[in-house]
């Protein structure tokens, strides 16, 4: 069955959670960033925030990828969630990280790549591609690509850029849909035993 592409709901956010930690699992990063124990309930936390944003922040838009033939439950087999920001954004309050991460090299990060985003646009309107997710057990059926190309569209639509934080699995796949890189930004975490530089990508699509 072809692929659809939907909007996303609140009832998705349970979902896309789980999408979400199957999907970086295998990133060597992520023992580093995310070493655990988490709480029993650690989906649903996340899932409950996902939700709270979609409801509160409206420039927030969610679009998932579905195969009707997969049974309920499974339909959603990818995820993006994405901004439209149609002047600055409001400074975003200190980000916070909960039991099993390490809140230190967490900072580094995503402080680090927050900085350079603004640096980048500064007053000028966009649209964000926050998040894009594949489960691990359809990748390669051309979902990421589908969800990618449509917040392009509506940038375009808009009048916009759309711009995106790539890490280094979805690089290529950015690269194919016409984003070009803007900065590399490189992280060191080898005092978390890291033995190569954490890289990550700000890529704009025109």
């Amino acid at each position: 069955m072809p692929l659809e592409l939907q909007p996303a709901t609140a009832a998705d956010a349970r979902r896309s959670a789980e999408i979400e930690a199957a999907a970086y699992a295998p990133n060597p990063f992520n023992l580093i960033l995310f070493p655990g124990p988490f709480p029993a309930n650690a989906l649903d936390g996340r899932a409950s925030h996902l939700a709270a944003e979609l409801e509160s922040d409206a420039t927030t838009r969610w679009y998932k990828a579905v195969d009707t033939d997969l049974p309920d439950g499974e339909q959603m087999i990818a995820f993006s969630k994405w901004h439209v920001y149609t002047e600055k954004p409001k400074p975003a309050s200190p980000r916070t990280f909960g039991p099993g991460c390490n809140a230190e090299a967490c900072g580094l990060l995503f402080s680090g790549i927050a900085k350079q985003r603004a640096r980048i646009l500064r007053d000028r309107p966009y649209v964000f591609i926050a998040n894009l997710h594949t489960d691990p057990k359809h990748q390669g059926r051309g979902a990421g690509g589908m969800l990618v190309r449509r917040a392009v569209e509506e940038a375009r639509k808009l009048g916009m850029v759309a711009y995106l934080d790539s890490s280094e699995a979805g690089h290529e796949l950015y690269k194919k849909c016409g984003f070009r890189d803007i900065e590399c930004l490189s992280i060191d975490l080898s005092k978390w035993g890291a033995t190569e530089m954490h890289r990550n990508w700000s890529m704009m699509c025109d």
